[in-house]
Formats: C-alpha cells, sequence, structure tokens
C-alpha cells in the first residue's frame, strides 16, 4: 500500500474471518519510506460494505514521524454487515511532510492507499457439506467459484476428487456414502454435461444424481444449484427439492441469489424441520420451487 513513496501502512485486524455483523477491531501502523520527516494529523477509512461511507479519527500523536521509522496510528472499531462475503477497505492519512530548506511542514491533504482486504464474515457454526460436482477442468472455473460462495456461507465442503480420495478405487461409493452420512447437508452443483439435439438441453453427470439420492436417502437437508441450460431430471424434476439456477457468465447473480437462501437453508440444518425453510421463502416473497421463478424475474429486471 505504497502512497507516492512517502508511506506505507500496515493494517493489523483482530482476525481476519468475522461473525456476521460482529464487530472488527483494527489497528494501524506505518511506516515512513521518505527521506524527510511526516506528521500525520487524521486517518480515514472507507468500506466496501459501507459504500464508501468515510470514518474519520483525528491522531492524537503529537509527534512527527522520522525519516525511515514506523510508529503505531490508531485503531478502529467496525460493524461487519449482515451479508456473507469477502469486504475489502482503504485507509487516508492527512500528510504533512516536512522541507528541511524552508523550515516548514507542507499539508498534501489525504493520501489514500488502494484497497487492502480482505475481511472474510462468514456465519456460524460452521457446517460439513458434501457437494457433488464436476470434475472436469473445463467446468472446474465454475465449480470453484461456486465452492467458495459455499463456504462464504459457513459451510466446509467435502467433495470426492477435490479435497478427498479412496485409497481403493473400487471402495468410492461406500467411502461417498460413508462421508454424507457424516455431513450435516448435502449440496449439488449441476453444471452441463451432454447435450440432446431432440430436446435442445442439456444434460448433468450422473454422479449427481447417485449422491444425491444417497442424500436423501440418509434424510439430509439437499439444495441444488443448477445451471438454468439443463433439463431437470431425476431428483432435479422434484420441487420439494430447492434449486438456485445460475448461468456460467452471471455467477454474480448467483452470489445474491445465495443471500437470500442460504440463511434459511442453514436454519433447515440447525432444526431439521424443512417446512421452515420453504415458510421462510414465502415470506420472501417465493413460492414453492420460486427460488427460480425470482432468480429470473431478477434478471429480466435488469
Amino acid at each position: 500500500m505504497n502512497t507516492d513513496n512517502l508511506w506505507v501502512l500496515y493494517p493489523k485486524p483482530d482476525s481476519f474471518v468475522h461473525e456476521l455483523g460482529g464487530q472488527l477491531k483494527i489497528g494501524l501502523t506505518v511506516q515512513n519510506l521518505s527521506d524527510t520527516a511526516l506528521y500525520f494529523s487524521r486517518t480515514e477509512i472507507a468500506s466496501s460494505w459501507a459504500d464508501r461511507k468515510r470514518g474519520i479519527k483525528p491522531i492524537e500523536r503529537e509527534e512527527y514521524l522520522p525519516a525511515r521509522a514506523s510508529m503505531f496510528l490508531t485503531e478502529f472499531n467496525l460493524t461487519l454487515p449482515q451479508k456473507a462475503g469477502l469486504y475489502s477497505m482503504k485507509f487516508g492519512l492527512e500528510t504533512w511532510v516536512y522541507n528541511y530548506y524552508t523550515a516548514d511542514w507542507k499539508n498534501l491533504g489525504v493520501l489514500w492507499t488502494s484497497d487492502w482486504g480482505y475481511i472474510q464474515v462468514t456465519p456460524r457454526p460452521i457446517y460439513s457439506v458434501f457437494v457433488s460436482c464436476s470434475l472436469r477442468k473445463e467446468d472446474s472455473p465454475v465449480v470453484n467459484r461456486i465452492l467458495n460462495m459455499i463456504e462464504l456461507w459457513g459451510f466446509k465442503p467435502t467433495t470426492y476428487g477435490i479435497n478427498k480420495f479412496s485409497e481403493d478405487p473400487l471402495r468410492i461409493p461406500d467411502d461417498i456414502d460413508k462421508e454424507i452420512e457424516k455431513s450435516d447437508a448435502v449440496i449439488g452443483i449441476a453444471t452441463p454435461r451432454d447435450y440432446s439435439i431432440q430436446e435442445k438441453a442439456f444434460k448433468t453427470f450422473t454422479w449427481l444424481h447417485l449422491e444425491t439420492k444417497k442424500g436423501v436417502d440418509s434424510d439430509k437437508p439437499l439444495l441444488f444449484i443448477m445451471d438454468e441450460r439443463i433439463k431437470p431430471e431425476g431428483l432435479l424434476e422434484f420441487p420439494k427439492f430447492p434449486k438456485v439456477f445460475y448461468h456460467p457468465t452471471k455467477l454474480e447473480v448467483l452470489e445474491h441469489k445465495l443471500t437470500i437462501v442460504m440463511p434459511g437453508f442453514r436454519r433447515w440444518i440447525a432444526d431439521k424441520k424443512q417446512q421452515q425453510f420453504w415458510e421462510g421463502l414465502v415470506k420472501a416473497g417465493l413460492i414453492l420451487g420460486g427460488i427460480w421463478l425470482v432468480g429470473k424475474a431478477m434478471e429480466d429486471k435488469e
């Protein structure tokens, strides 16, 4: 975070991962990179979750900062948002530079850092979730981004072939069954696989149906995150299993949909009551299967 090669700021948060709506305490230490003395009269902070609204704090230190030296400036206490995600901040210092030839101080105004981050805001507790997803390289950009979204909502994903493996290939089905039994929930990421010219639609990979069926048999809360180009088949056809539709070129829309769905999905896991999950969706303006309907309506407005 160099600013005109005058100084560098070292923010130190009390933690890089916080609860939704929690308190973040962050201390600021500055290092003088120049060959002259610097003085700082106030510090400012702008966070991505507060629409860049600025918090301002006068610096109570009276002494200047000698060339090449460092010192602690101040500390901020911030309330974090109620929405899961990665958030950034930037900082500004009202900077004065000493001119040895004229023996006076020149005010350079507030100099800002680039964005610094990130602070992760994640619900607690962390739930274990078995994620059924494609292992193909061509699907990995979409799958990895969705996995990151799932983690931000307080889940620890387990996926065979990504972070879980079997020593004996013949034991893979049994090992998958055991992992699903141990998990708190199951999420299926349905990416397109085979295209049907007759139906003019994609099908998804076979393992998705096998793994999510085991989740149903184990009475686990089940959520599908599904490419909108896929023709619903198998469990994907049933309205009782919630589906969040996405398009691979509009994954930021999926992030917004998950802010509606994931809090209720977490309550379903905690309370073991699917009906409350659906009632929460109704209160949010959804109907049965309405995750898709609202998702489409949101996109149509754009």
